[in-house]
């Protein structure tokens, strides 16, 4: 079943819950309501390794992650949170300065993907906490088949369910730091994931 479906089923499914449980529990708590919260979050994952031939015959290799993503979060039905964001990470153990580099940056970007996690693509620009300005614009390609996991949390007063899904796949695109292009091109080392959350509480 694709992500989108999923939702889908869970707009019908949640509300008859909720009022389930509310009815059971009307008898024993008067007033007392049935609380829900739901999140959803797309992450697009792209794993690059880039290594520098440096002057005094070393070669310094940094390493870098590009998410792409979109998350949500409801309770009771009414939103609490709807955006799409881009976070990098940049390590580097000595780069050809002998710097130590572990730097990382998180901000809002255009995201969109395929509710069956066939494609995706983030363009957006920000700013890591060491100051430096990244500007991304990358696609990902799906290339083998979803894998799903499901676990349900069941304890007096609460139901939780958890649903992930995870595609692998080719991301292709380019990262510029401080203006200079540090990616131009495609790592196998990547995937596109859902990962969603449906909570239920009652007195």
């Amino acid at each position: 079943m694709s992500a989108l479906s999923i939702r889908r089923s869970l707009r019908v499914v949640i509300p008859l819950l909720a009022a389930a449980f509310g009815v059971l529990a009307l008898p024993a708590t008067a007033g007392a309501a049935v609380q829900t919260f739901h999140r959803f979050e797309v992450d697009a994952v792209g794993n690059y390794t880039v290594r520098e031939q440096c002057a005094d015959g070393r070669t310094s290799t940094t390493l870098v992650t590009v998410i792409g993503g979109h998350e949500e979060e409801s309770e009771d039905g009414v939103s609490t949170l709807d955006r799409d964001f881009l976070t990098v990470l940049i390590r580097n153990s000595f780069d050809c300065a002998g710097n130590f580099i572990n730097d990382r940056g998180f901000g809002a970007a255009d995201f969109t993907f395929s509710p069956s996690l066939q494609t995706a693509s983030v363009d957006g620009t920000i700013t890591t906490r060491d100051g430096r300005s990244v500007t991304v614009d990358m696609s990902w390609e799906g290339t083998g088949p979803i894998e799903t996991t499901s676990n349900t949390t069941i304890f007096p007063g609460f139901t939780g369910h958890f649903v992930g899904q995870q595609r692998d796949a080719v991301a292709t695109g380019t990262v510029l730091v401080d203006g200079d292009t540090l990616i131009d091109g495609s790592t196998t080392n990547a995937r596109i994931e859902t990962l969603e959350d449906t909570n239920i509480s009652r007195p």
